[in-house]
């Protein structure tokens, strides 16, 4: 399912319940070593690249599809996606790269995907929902137990567990699929150990991870370990001659240099303490921060000339500026639990916006998580009588590092008596409706020359339709979107001058 993030979607309980493994109990990284043909043009023929370290700002598609069980529960909630997405930009800054979302959020209910235990199973989920002109990323809870692999004919894999506001992960995956091996490349599934010699030449399988889609197993490759002095770095190991030795496969701590723990001896004796700084590496995220000028070069060189069609020529959006302030509910102002109204003030190129309501002033649990394209929303149920905080925070699909507002405090009153006369004048004709068939409403004398906001809700709350007039006259006619919905209940929602009015609508087909 293509959701529009013109819709507005709600993922508290998908959150809350989804049980994910941390990075900690993932592999770094999945992808395997293999030199890629970009990097074996740029050593052939350095000259033809040298246009790449061009301080012109490259501006790069992705297509984002997050996964979720069968039932839509574990999706990667908004709040960490956008976190990850301003450290990715933070991470290429550098390199004058920088990374949009081209369409909405793709969103794919499917257990299988969602937990997929091999690398084959990753390999139909990605050409199952590719698009031809971006780079697809695929976000799940499990991704063949690593944090994140690349496939060179097909995306990017990346655990929600490996996403967020202090991890590399995103940026070092993306990295491979612009052409970065690893500084350590032929160590991969081998374990260093200073008690035996090091080898003068490392054997690997890049299975799966060929340039091209081959599900033949690949032929055993060897390279040759990378000496300290750097005699051999256009031969040895990532070919990458500003990454210096490296032969640790496995997360790893720096000292207070951001260099390995572990001491190392390349074939020459010679010791030495790995560069923890490298976001190729796998020295732990609060190590790294930075792509070296030959990597900067090769990735350039690689979008301009192999991947140009997830390239465009202008930034696609505007900064947005923020932060947005609160408007309604605040300072503990009274709101009621159904149909509760918030408001906010606009931000200068924001598109979107994240609104978090929650019992807990650490927002640790969410009573509502959803995206917005207005100002404004009607709430779903709350508890009656209860103290909650709120926050927003406004974005677009290019700019996602404007923080979230200060926390505002609103109460819930008691319920309504659905059997109240401020109830009467309000009714709604037909209930059943069918594809194309329009609704009439009646409205209270009072709220006539009054804003009046509708919203339609699913069986599980999450709001599907929205509408705001201003009513002339006390009769009204909705064109609610039957024929794009599935039969079922349905609940419609008003918020007018005298309060908060609702109606079970069934969809039949």
């Amino acid at each position: 399912m293509r959701l529009s993030l013109l819709a507005l979607f709600l993922f508290s309980l998908q959150v809350c319940f989804a049980q994910e493994p941390t990075k900690y109990q993932l592999a770094p990284c999945g992808t395997q070593p293999v030199i890629a043909p970009m990097l074996e043009a740029y050593h052939s023929h350095p000259g033809l690249f040298a246009g790449e370290r061009s301080s012109d700002t490259l501006f790069v598609a992705l297509q984002l599809h997050l996964l979720a069980k069968d039932n839509g529960i574990g999706r990667i909630s908004p709040e960490r996606l956008l976190d990850a997405f301003c450290r990715l930009n933070a991470d290429y800054a550098a390199s004058n790269i920088r990374f949009y979302s081209k369409y909405d959020w793709h969103l794919i209910d499917s257990t299988g995907w969602y937990m997929h235990d091999t690398i084959t199973k990753g390999i139909d989920m990605m050409l199952t929902n590719n698009i031809p002109d971006a780079l697809n990323i695929y976000f799940a809870s499990n991704v063949a137990g690593n944090c994140g692999y690349n496939l060179p004919y097909a995306g990017v894999a990346m655990a929600n567990g490996c996403a967020g506001a202090d991890d590399h992960t995103w940026a070092h995956e993306i990295g491979h699929a612009l052409s970065l091996p690893h500084p350590f490349l032929g160590w991969e599934g081998k374990t260093y150990s200073p008690s035996n010699p090091t080898p003068d030449t490392l054997t690997f399988d890049y299975t799966h991870f060929h340039d091209t889609l081959d599900l033949v197993p690949a032929p055993l490759d060897t390279t040759v370990s990378e000496h300290l002095d750097g005699s051999n770095c256009t031969v040895a190991a990532d070919r990458i001659c500003d990454t210096q030795a490296d032969f640790l496969s496995y997360r790893w701590e720096c000292d207070d240099q951001n260099r390995s723990i572990a001491l190392q001896t390349d074939v020459n004796g010679e010791t030495f303490r790995s560069d923890g700084t490298l976001i190729m590496s796998y020295a732990l995220d609060g190590c790294q921060n930075r792509f070296t000028n030959e990597q900067i070069a090769i990735m350039r060189a690689t979008l301009e000339t192999e991947k140009q069609a997830w390239l465009t020529e202008n930034p696609p959006a505007t900064e947005v500026a923020g932060p947005v302030t609160l408007q309604f509910p605040i300072n503990e102002q009274q709101a009621p639990p159904i149909g509760a109204m918030m408001q906010w003030s606009s931000a200068p190129g924001a598109t979107h916006y994240l609104i978090q309501v929650s019992l807990l002033q650490s927002f640790i649990a969410k009573a509502v998580d959803m995206v917005v394209t207005d100002t404004n929303v009607v709430l779903p149920n709350l508890l009656a009588n209860k103290k909650y905080y709120w926050r927003v925070r406004p974005f677009n699909n290019w700019s996602a590092c404007v923080p979230f507002t200060a926390t505002g405090v609103f109460n819930t009153t008691g319920f309504v008596s659905s059997n109240e006369p401020e109830n009467d004048g309000w009714r709604c004709y037909p209930t059943l409706l069918s594809a194309g068939q329009f609704m009439s409403v009646e409205l209270p004398a009072a709220w006539v020359n009054h804003p009046v906001k509708y919203a339609l809700y699913d069986a599980a709350g999450r709001i599907l339709w929205q509408n705001a007039t201003t009513p002339i006259y006390n009769q009204t006619i909705l064109n609610l979107p039957a024929g794009n919905l599935p039969a079922g209940m349905y609940r419609l929602s008003a918020v007018g001058a005298t309060g908060l009015k609702s109606e079970t609508i069934v969809i039949a087909r």
